[in-house]
């Protein structure tokens, strides 16, 4: 009892109050406007000096979609000339990639991570570009894992299934399973640049995720995928930061819908050496709420071996972890 004060952070819970959750989703949108560039786009600031970078202006205007998606009100054209400013990097970008056959300056040799992202967050915008995808594809090979996967919802997206096997197939040479954690994940190559935003394993795990859960929910390694990350948080509540933490929630959020996971009907029962020591009902509407432990401690765990029995009935996953926490007086 006195460790789970001390986890207590905050003296309210926003997580579950949609009345706080829309106060924190304005207060958010608020603050975005008015760090908003001239140009459109965003960057460490604005006002004198100000400079909009393509990465910080895709995370910006990929969360504002999903705003828009969830009623949440912007201010006008805010959204727009975010997009716009992308649909202008892209541009410039696809110039430099046409301008490498002749090397006339400026150029570059292939489609980048970056291009990827952005791409990605503008074909959620409904901005087709065809150009750019065929350079992404062409250059799969130079993009990293996480970079993959964000192509790979494009692809998806645009109904893509010849091109999209082939990422599967390339992504997944990097998927990890562990059958005794009933985990998966992926195993980033020794050179990954952790440094870099696409260096983030977090993150390329919950694109990888995000990525599964719309083109094969009920696949066991999304499920395994889920347990891995669910387990590798910090203090059982966030991961590294708060971008991959939101990164995570989004994904698991749109593999819960997907999977159908947001909707059980069951019976939880746990059975210890033949005895059953507790029995939880689990529904829609206690599915995060819900008493979801069972402790032994002390004298109640017994010298000798033990059988432990999780059992279900009706419809829905289990998920469940077993830990043994031991200690001496000396």
């Amino acid at each position: 009892k006195e460790r789970a004060r001390g986890w207590k952070r905050f003296p309210h819970n926003p997580v579950f109050d949609e009345a706080e959750v829309r106060k924190m989703a304005a207060a958010g949108v608020q603050a975005l406007s008015g760090m908003q560039c001239s140009d459109g786009g965003w960057g460490w600031f604005s006002g004198f000096g100000e400079h909009s970078y393509p990465h910080t202006t895709a995370v910006v205007v990929h969360g504002l979609q999903l705003a828009r998606q969830n009623d949440v009100a912007l201010p006008n054209g805010m959204l727009e000339r975010g997009t716009d400013w992308l649909r202008n990097y892209q541009a410039e970008q696809l110039r430099r990639l046409h301008n490498a056959r002749s090397k006339t300056v400026p150029w570059k040799t292939h489609a980048d991570n970056l291009d990827a992202l952005v791409y990605m967050v503008l074909v959620d915008a409904d901005v087709k570009d065809d150009a750019m995808r065929d350079f992404l594809y062409r250059d799969r090979t130079e993009l990293a894992v996480y970079a993959k996967a964000m192509f790979g919802l494009t692809l998806h997206k645009q109904q893509q299934a010849d091109k999209l096997a082939m990422i599967m197939k390339n992504i997944e040479q990097f998927v990890v399973s562990d059958d005794e954690n009933q985990t998966a994940y992926l195993k980033l190559p020794a050179d990954n640049p952790w440094w870099n935003w696409y260096g983030s394993e977090v993150e390329a795990n919950a694109y990888y995720l995000k990525l599964l859960a719309r083109t094969t929910p009920k696949d066991e390694k999304a499920s395994r995928l889920v347990k891995y990350l669910l387990n590798n948080r910090k203090h059982a509540t966030y991961w590294n930061s708060t971008r991959d933490t939101a990164v995570c929630i989004e994904a698991l959020a749109e593999y819960l819908k997907a999977s159908g996971e947001d909707k059980p009907d069951l019976t939880v029962e746990v059975w210890l050496d033949g005895k059953k020591h507790k029995e939880v009902k689990i529904d829609k509407a206690n599915l995060f709420t819900f008493d979801n432990r069972f402790v032994l401690a002390g004298d109640a765990v017994k010298a000798g071996q033990h059988t432990l029995q999780i059992k279900k009935k009706g419809t829905g996953p289990v998920y469940f972890n077993a830990y043994l926490t031991n200690f001496t007086l000396e």
